[in-house]
């Protein structure tokens, strides 16, 4: 019984010991396929050594290509990596250390960047989202905890509290949110001494405000939305953007994959290049598209600066630039359409509140089509687009 206890102790003793390495995840494979995922991007990635940490790979003297001691990320580490090259690695979570580095008078630093739920897709595996196919590379979530830059001590830019959220849904639609933060801008440390002083003659020395959208991608129909992207200046006005593309399928990608190979490899070739080019852009489809812009004071403070140099009141400035508006464009020869956006467009100076650009045809057009009639007959566009101009809506 004391020999078979001893033997059994032995035993325990020994599987605890190699449990560590037993359980430890295989850092090299993991590390050589993320070189490998990286180079499909273009990208060159190269680190000094590799590390395994229980089911942590930690990557050090990480670059992204040729570089010297100081352009490399000392230490990253991959927590919770678990798979195999062939059936693809997770990563639950990446922290990269905090960035620090001033180059001629130019200090930045960029502290709590994280990435979430990284995934690399396997050599072998199969039913892979349209998502994920291309790039082999996903992740649900990043990012940025500030980021800021200084020039001779002072900071000319900061942002903090970024972020980026994706998902794939069960029909293989890809969704993106993304939230730039709050971010700060210092315009009075520009070279250009005359522009300077007029931002802070108008009253934006220094600007703040966020940025913030949401994009979606359906493989299936290759419907491509950007629905919204704001970007809020306070004190200032909010710009919105929002447009949808069809046509942007996974067989595109693939073929714009391969054109771009075709170019690096031939890059004298550039009349194939075009024709190529001219021959992808014609799978695509603009569906819809609208521009709108919401004022809170730039408008009025801007037609005061430049009423004031001019020796104009806002109303003398208004009229002549109004005045000017049939003349540019005129070279549409649409009457109906060059008085509706003269209309738009003077009710708005007027009475500053929102003006909007707006694209919703009946089908979606075809992007040649619209190369081609502004082209040629640039007087169609208004109706081929269904474009209108409105203010104050």
């Amino acid at each position: 019984m004391l020999a078979r206890t001893r033997i059994s102790l032995a035993t325990t003793t020994l599987l605890l010991l190699g449990s560590t390495s037993a359980f430890a995840v295989d850092a090299d494979a993991f590390a050589q396929r993320l070189k490998a995922v990286a180079q499909k991007q273009n990208m060159s990635l190269s680190f000094d050594s590799i590390e395994a940490e229980g089911e942590n790979v930690v990557l050090k003297g990480v670059s992204g290509g040729e570089a010297d001691e100081n352009g490399k990320v000392a230490e990253i580490t991959f927590e919770n990596v678990s798979g195999s090259t062939a059936d693809g690695w997770d990563v639950e979570r990446i922290a990269f250390p905090d960035f620090d580095e001033t180059e001629d008078g130019v200090r930045t630093r960029i502290g709590g960047v994280v990435i979430e739920g990284m995934e690399l897709v396997g050599t072998t595996a199969t039913d892979v989202p349209a998502a994920m196919k291309f790039s082999d590379f996903y992740f649900q979530g990043a990012s940025i905890g500030s980021l800021e830059v200084e020039k001779d001590g002072k900071t000319v830019f900061s942002l903090a509290d970024a972020s980026l959220n994706n998902e794939i849904g069960d029909d293989g639609t890809f969704t993106a949110d993304f939230d730039f933060g709050d971010f700060t801008a210092d315009l009075t440390t520009g070279e250009d001494a005359e522009a300077t002083k007029a931002v802070q003659e108008i009253g934006y020395g220094k600007l703040s405000g966020t940025i913030a959208g949401s994009a979606t991608w359906n493989p299936t129909s290759g419907l491509l939305e950007l629905d919204p992207f704001d970007i809020e200046v306070k004190n200032a006005g909010d710009l919105s953007v929002t447009y949808g593309i069809s046509g942007y399928t996974p067989a595109f990608i693939e073929s714009l994959q391969q054109l771009q190979q075709q170019m690096a490899a031939s890059p004298d070739n550039q009349q194939a290049s075009g024709m190529a080019v001219m021959g992808l852009i014609s799978q695509l489809y603009l569906n819809s598209a609208e521009i709108t812009f919401v004022d809170d004071s730039l408008t009025g403070k801007l037609l005061d600066y430049y009423a004031g140099k001019n020796g104009q009141t806002r109303e003398q400035l208004i009229q002549g630039l109004t005045g000017m508006l049939p003349m540019f464009l005129s070279y549409l020869q649409n009457p109906e359409f060059q008085k509706a956006v003269t209309d738009a467009v003077t009710a708005y100076l007027t009475d500053p509140k929102s003006l909007s650009i707006s694209i919703d045809p009946a089908n979606p057009v075809p992007v040649t089509q619209l190369i081609g009639a502004a082209m040629g007959a640039p007087q169609t566009l208004p109706s081929v687009l269904s474009l209108t101009v409105s203010a104050n809506d």
